[in-house]
């Protein structure tokens, strides 16, 4: 059961350049940092009841610009499954992010607009 949008995500050539545009200038708050070997971290910001994520375009080997809009799930593995079940092909199978007890899956909403499921354990049905 999809409960909210959870958060949206941008693709950066310089998370720390766009971190200090969205504190400084629009006055985001940072809340949580996810380091990645010889990269840039992945940032999260609070914007009201929503998070902007930060992610550096080396290690996602993507354009910049915006790359998903993410849904917070009790499961990340049932929402999959009904999903598969209503005929929407899942474009990446749940996964542990390997970070922060999340699990994660991708798939494809109208206009090929990629959509993400988002489980973290220590905080279902917020």
């Amino acid at each position: 059961m999809i409960h909210k949008i959870h958060k949206i995500a941008l693709v950066t050539d310089d998370v720390e350049g766009s971190v200090k545009f969205y504190t400084e200038t629009l006055g985001l708050e940072v809340i949580e940092r996810f380091p990645v070997e010889d990269d840039e971290d992945y940032v999260f910001l609070k914007a009201g009841e929503m998070i902007l994520e930060l992610m550096p375009k080396k290690s996602m080997e993507a354009e910049e610009g915006f790359h998903h809009i993410s849904f917070r799930v009790d499961s990340v593995d049932e929402s999959a499954q009904d999903l598969k079940d209503k005929g929407v092909p899942i474009e990446k199978e749940p996964f542990d992010a390997g970070a922060g007890g999340i699990r994660l899956a991708f798939f494809k909403g109208p206009n090929d607009m990629l959509l993400q499921l988002f489980e973290r354990a220590a905080e279902k049905g917020k």
